[in-house]
């Protein structure tokens, strides 16, 4: 369903809008907004679907641009996801294109696509966060506009002078889902994860997710999910006074004797063995 979502009105002093998205699941459906939208990920990975294209995959080193009122859906890959949508007046890039310095984005407005981030980009991002963090909140509002000003300017230009980055190949689409899964897997260490678990969160069949895990790690998710259990073992083991049960359970294992058996067979020691002063 297709429905307008207001983000500027006549009442805002300013012809940007930005939000931030910090959490999981995160999923709206098809909708349109009255106003042009760049979509920037900040942490794990974004599926956007448009009317125009298939679904892709947005990670933190590219950003989308969505024109107003183009219909489009949006998807966080399993796991915590952090992005910030920056909403935009298209009466003002509509003014601007009256202008040099915007008019070859103008002239491109009417279309959606991927491009790829720069390090300017990414460095107006963390000075976003920065002043988020340390600034007071009065005074981060002050300096919110010209930081938006900042991005949209950035966007612009990499829009104006980039192709749109090329739809990925089978094989980098596989890479891209197996590293949610990883990631997935580093960030859900203390559930019971199963391989029927993690495909049911990413909608994959056992064989499927097996196999291009395998393809493309060249270890099975098992073995990626016992190494992983165990690496954060040993650093809980090593910098922290937890109870070898404490710790079994912290990666997701109730048994501390199954446990040292993955530390027997991934480090060929116990976990008391690497607690003893040395």
């Amino acid at each position: 369903m297709t429905y307008m979502s207001p983000k500027l009105n006549a009442n805002s002093p300013d012809v940007f809008h930005l939000e931030t998205s910090d959490t999981s699941g995160y999923a709206v459906d098809w909708h349109a907004h009255d106003c042009h939208m760049l979509l920037l990920p900040r942490q794990g990975g974004l599926f956007l679907s448009t009317e125009s294209s298939q679904t892709s995959h947005i990670s933190r080193q590219s950003f989308s641009f969505v024109p107003a009122d183009f219909a489009h859906a949006t998807e966080a890959a399993p796991g915590r996801e952090k992005h910030m949508t920056l909403y935009v007046d298209p009466s003002y890039v509509k003014h601007q294109g009256q202008m040099f310095g915007c008019r070859s984005f103008a002239k491109q407005v009417n279309r959606s696509g991927i491009w790829q981030a720069t390090e300017v980009l990414e460095g107006i991002l963390r000075l976003h966060d920065q002043l988020q963090s340390c600034a007071t909140a009065q005074a981060f509002e002050r300096q919110l506009p010209h930081l938006n000003h900042l991005l949209f300017e950035e966007c612009t230009r990499v829009i104006a002078c980039q192709q749109t980055l090329p739809p990925p190949s089978e094989r980098q689409q596989q890479a891209t889902l197996v590293h949610d899964i990883q990631r997935y897997v580093r960030e859900n260490l203390d559930s019971d994860l199963t391989i029927e678990s993690i495909g049911h969160e990413f909608h994959l069949s056992r064989r499927h997710l097996t196999r291009i895990f395998k393809a493309v790690t060249d270890e099975t998710l098992l073995d990626f999910t016992n190494r992983t259990r165990v690496e954060t073992a040993a650093r809980l083991v090593s910098c922290t006074s937890l109870s070898i049960l404490e710790v079994s359970l912290a990666v997701g294992l109730d048994s501390p004797s199954y446990l040292a058996r993955l530390f027997k067979r991934y480090l060929n020691l116990t976990p008391s063995e690497l607690r003893k002063p040395r």
